[in-house]
């Protein structure tokens, strides 16, 4: 009998002669997960404990060996003796060991191997979970301490816009998918790492022995390979990709903690890069997390402290070349950096939950920035005011009463009011986005299409939602005076507004030529530094002064 005690109080038999077919990777994983080395070590490790050395014997004369896995120190130790002899070297790629025994002789016991399960693996994959896994990794970390040859790395696999899949095709078809991926993905890495899934659609790999960061970064591009094959899934080719972060053993790592939230803080740089790419912890990267950390704490701060503005970008009419509307853009004027760009602190502000509070601060301000304008400015129609919603802000359960209580007090027409949402925030979960915007036109409120033709939206999902306007983003814009092809996919998208009812908003206008051409298109408005850059509530009013002064001078007396 071999008798294998993974912990204090479970314990996991398996009965000589008995059929163990189904269960082979039962016996592989733990010992390939716990005590990975190479393959002579082990077996002549357990060989030396088959001697005596934790071995016991049977009533019956049978050989039974115990190893505590909860407890592995003495048995590494033999295997790293046994690794010193260069006799016993020569196999320096890690391999699954199944004890020396053939694992279709073997049978575990019902009531152990559900309790193993139970406490060491995934419910959903059957991969190991994070318990055996820093088990695993709090050893690699060891190994490499007493011999620095024996260097691992951690990569952590997010999938990019999984959300998007499972909510599309829903919870069962998601959790269907996910086995799919860590079946792939454990094909790939049984040979010489340990995976786990981590959480959601986060998995962690630990390679247990590298030598260099080419081999580190060629498993990584060889794991986004396979991921981005096609999976099949009711009748449908589901397509993929996934941010990596990693970390190095070379790093001097104590805990595995560490070596986590490492190797999870270049997941995020990855991730901050638009996904489907991995990073490497680095200093640059801990340099990047404490700044982005110092970020966090001044954001909290910078509300009550008034260091926000707004600055307005006039929106301009293609027909009349007259200011229609503002849109309001936050600036935020730090107390020692000065300016600092909303690329950089926004994304931060959506991730620390920030940024709802912050949106709204944003909506009342710019709202009552346009009543005031239209209070000086009567035109008919009336100015508008394009503000900027988040995909966060997007999701509160109470957003459509904040907006109706705004609106409602600082007493503008609902139709004044332009919502941008991207195309990103809305496809991130569709169903609930347009549950949400139909809410937001019921009260009236005009809604926009942010950045359109840069995310990945499908035209399937786009004449579903209750959209008025369409921005076509600025990178269609940059070369259309010297590229047809660009000016052509600009015509197309215009095209497609109008035969959904919309009308459209062309960002990014710098140049004379572009302007007559998007005025040559019949484009509804534009936005761009050719009309004007964002500029403070004063300097704004000071350009549609300018502008209806124009205007009047060239009517006609």
């Amino acid at each position: 009998m071999a008798h294998m005690d993974h912990s204090e109080q479970q314990h996991n038999l398996w009965q000589i002669g008995d059929d163990l077919s189904e269960k082979s990777d039962d016996i592989t994983s733990i010992v390939s997960y716990e005590l990975r080395a190479p393959l002579t070590s082990i077996r002549a490790a357990l060989g030396l404990l088959l001697t005596g050395m934790m071995g016991t014997l049977s009533p019956k004369g049978q050989r039974m060996l115990e190893i505590a896995l909860s407890n592995t120190d003495r048995l590494m130790k033999v295997v790293e003796m046994l690794e010193d002899d260069s006799e016993l070297s020569h196999d320096a790629n890690p391999v699954a060991v199944p004890l020396d025994v053939e694992v279709d002789e073997l049978k575990p016991l019902p009531h152990a191997q559900t309790g193993h399960k139970r406490i060491y693996y995934d419910r959903l994959t059957g991969l190991p979970n994070r318990t055996l896994f820093m088990s695993s990794l709090r050893q690699a970390i060891a190994r490499t301490q007493h011999a620095p040859k024996h260097s691992f790395a951690v990569l952590i696999v997010a999938l990019d816009r999984f959300q998007v899949v499972s909510d599309s095709l829903g919870r069962m078809a998601g959790e269907q998918l996910l086995v799919a991926i860590a079946q792939q993905l454990a094909t790939y890495v049984e040979s010489f790492g340990v995976l786990t899934r981590l959480q959601d659609s986060e998995f962690a790999i630990l390679i247990h022995q590298v030598q260099t960061v080419d081999e580190i970064f060629a498993i990584a591009s060889e794991i986004q390979r396979r991921l981005s094959c096609p999976f099949r899934l009711y009748q449908q080719e589901i397509f993929l990709t996934a941010s990596l972060g990693i970390t190095w053993g070379q790093q001097g790592y104590e805990h595995p903690e560490d070596v986590l939230h490492d190797a999870a803080t270049a997941l995020h740089r990855a991730q901050a890069r638009g996904g489907n790419c991995y990073e490497m912890f680095d200093a640059q990267v801990r340099r990047e997390a404490i700044s982005r950390f110092q970020i966090e704490t001044d954001l909290r701060m910078a509300l009550e402290r008034h260091e926000f503005q707004l600055h307005y970008q006039p929106v301009m009419s293609l027909t009349s070349d007259q200011v229609v509307g503002f849109e309001a853009l936050l600036r935020w004027f730090h107390p020692e950096e000065g300016l600092v760009s909303p690329a950089k602190f926004v994304p931060i502000a959506e991730e620390a939950g920030l940024i709802h509070p912050i949106g709204l601060w944003v909506l009342r301000q710019a709202c009552e920035q346009l009543r005031r304008w239209q209070q000086e400015f009567p035109l008919e129609p009336p100015l508008t005011m394009n503000v900027n919603l988040s995909a966060q802000q997007l999701s509160q359960p109470n957003l459509i009463e904040e907006v109706a209580t705004i609106l409602r007090e600082t007493a503008i027409a609902p139709n004044t009011l332009k919502l941008e949402i991207t195309e990103t925030s809305i496809m991130s979960s569709p169903e609930t986005a347009i549950a949400t915007l139909k809410q937001l036109q019921a009260c009236g409120i005009q809604l926009c299409v942010d950045d359109f033709g840069t995310g990945y939206s499908s035209l399937s999902y786009l004449h579903r939602f209750p959209l008025d306007t369409l921005k076509i983003d600025r990178s269609f814009v940059n070369r259309i005076d010297s590229e047809v092809e660009q000016l052509e996919i600009v015509q197309a998208i215009v095209k497609l507004a109008w035969n959904l009812g919309m009308n459209v908003v062309v960002e990014g206008v710098e140049t004379l030529k572009q302007y007559a051409q998007l005025k040559a298109l019949r484009c509804d408005y534009a936005q761009g530094y050719f009309f004007s850059k964002p500029v403070s509530a004063e300097a704004a009013v000071s350009f549609l002064q300018q502008k209806l002064a124009m205007a009047h001078a060239h009517q006609p007396h």
